[in-house]
């Protein structure tokens, strides 16, 4: 099988690492500045990013998309997780755009096109405090009210959910509170009257939000449902799983270099076998890594569910592994945001647990298997 991009697909991947050069550069003084932006990323770098039509990738062409599919998507998120950037492609726009190509086609037009200029930043509200990963345990209500819907409740863990001017929500219109039926989606402005957000700091540095909802006004996305939400979550978990790979390589090649350079005992930390060993199963880890997300891109239509499933619980599981190893050789200061191995970790501590851990990525594999 060739894994080798094509012509397109490597121009875009060099296009997103120049852009990653230009706004991010490695420069950890900079990206702390974006974190304490308010809503933990730089406003201008997502506009940027919709000059460049990465905010148009994912969609199809018929929706003024540039028709972007699952290979476009490691590469572009490959590349963001290589530089460590802050926009909120694979925890906001990636989902979102899964949820508006479903949407009927006299709404699809008024949710795409302010994505895609980069006016609107969308993000998710689908986890509640008492269902944990379970996406179907929906207590938040909604109910007709004047012209419209009105929703009440709370969800929790809405990324990037300070900064976003649009929140897709699932709220129950019937059945039971962990029953995949009766399940609807919603989009509501995010400062609408009875919508409250509660910002926190996640580990990544990201503004995340608590959402509570007291009759908020809502309009109802045509035919999307429990099954929307499940296809939504794992386009994302496709998208973490390349960008946790990228954010993986940067911390293997950063800790190379450490110990080639690293003096103890009279000669470099990288001369003593032991540390050899370690570096070399951690590289092992990575290539491997790399195949899942490979893999998973390339499955057949009806295998890639089961093989983005295997691919997040794999990745995340090694790239896990890979920051340890990174911060053990680092030593203290690994862990702090001095160095680029904390920034490392804490971000894929938060994208393994994207919509879901490692555990729950499992039992969706076991399920589609």
């Amino acid at each position: 099988m060739n894994f080798d991009l094509t012509e397109d697909q490597a121009m875009l991947k060099a296009m997103v690492e120049r852009f990653c050069a230009e706004r991010h550069g490695g420069d950890l003084e900079k990206r702390r500045r974006q974190r304490a932006c308010s809503g933990g990323f730089d406003r201008a770098s997502w506009a940027a990013l919709a000059d460049l039509g990465l905010t148009a990738m994912p969609f199809a062409e018929a929706d003024c998309g540039l028709g972007g599919g699952p290979v476009e998507l490691i590469a572009t998120a490959e590349a963001l997780g290589a530089a460590l950037a802050t926009e909120p492609f694979t925890e906001c726009l990636v989902p979102a755009a899964d949820l508006f190509a479903r949407a009927s086609a006299g709404q699809r037009g008024a949710l795409i096109g302010p994505v895609i200029s980069g006016e609107i930043l969308p993000t998710l509200a689908i986890i509640e405090q008492a269902g944990r990963y379970n996406l179907a345990h929906v207590e938040t209500r909604a109910r007709q009210g004047g012209d419209g819907w009105l929703l009440t409740g709370a969800k929790t863990a809405v990324w990037q959910g300070m900064a976003a001017d649009q929140i897709i929500v699932s709220a129950r219109t019937g059945g039971d509170v962990r029953s995949s039926g009766g399940i609807d989606l919603f989009a509501l402005s995010a400062t609408a009257q009875g919508v409250e957000r509660r910002g926190w700091r996640a580990a990544d540095g990201q503004l995340a939000a608590e959402l509570v909802l007291l009759d908020a006004p809502a309009t109802r996305l045509d035919g999307l449902g429990h099954a929307a939400i499940e296809s939504a979550v794992h386009a994302a978990w496709l998208a973490a799983a390349a960008e946790t790979l990228g954010v993986a390589g940067l911390l293997f090649h950063a800790t190379l270099a450490y110990v080639k350079t690293r003096v103890q005992f009279g000669k470099p930390l990288g001369a003593f076998q032991v540390v050899q060993h370690r570096l070399s199963d951690a590289y092992v880890a990575l290539e491997q890594a790399r195949s899942m997300v490979y893999r998973a891109a390339l499955a057949p239509e009806a295998e890639r569910l089961r093989a983005i499933a295997g691919a997040k619980a794999f990745v995340s599981e090694s790239a896990l592994k890979i920051a340890h190893e990174a911060v053990q050789f680092h030593g203290g200061m690994g862990v702090t945001d001095e160095l680029v191995v904390g920034h490392g970790l804490k971000r894929i501590q938060l994208l393994s647990r994207l919509f879901g851990d490692p555990d729950a990525a499992v039992q969706s594999y076991a399920k589609a298997a």
